[in-house]
């Protein structure tokens, strides 16, 4: 198979980070985005990847993200949406958003709306990772 050029948001630990890890062994181009400066650093170095950091609970920086990503990679071969999280108690982004509703759907959409092009052009996947949880009381 060919080189791809993939795209890992969340990819600064747990799944994300053991897929950027995979993915690079397996001879593909892999761009770790993570939301902390110093764990996405740390991934990227590990595996010899770029990284891009941006919080998926602040709409600008997931803004700034895909501007960031289509200077930088005129074909992206898969998008893979893996950021997210459950924040606990309710809490409202700068954006005026639930956080966990925020970074879980509202961010990944518009991250994917806005390389919106670059995927098409590229005739990209798009992988969009989903959880359940049960709460019990």
């Amino acid at each position: 198979m060919a080189q791809q050029t993939i795209i890992i948001t969340g990819a600064s630990d747990g799944i994300g980070a053991a897929a950027a890890h995979q993915l690079t062994e397996n001879g593909h181009k892999v761009i770790v985005v993570g939301r902390s400066p110093q764990k996405t650093a740390a991934v990227a170095g590990k595996i010899g990847a770029p990284f891009h950091v941006a919080d998926f609970a602040d709409l600008a920086q997931v803004r700034s993200l895909a501007s960031e990503l289509t200077a930088t990679y005129p074909r992206i071969d898969v998008l893979a949406n893996n950021a997210g999280g459950i924040f606990g108690d309710r809490e409202v982004t700068t954006d005026g958003y639930e956080k966990t509703f925020q970074v879980n759907h509202l961010a990944p959409f518009l991250l994917t709306y806005l390389l919106m092009a670059t995927l098409i052009e590229s005739n990209a996947k798009i992988i969009q990772t989903s959880s359940e949880v049960i709460s019990e009381k």
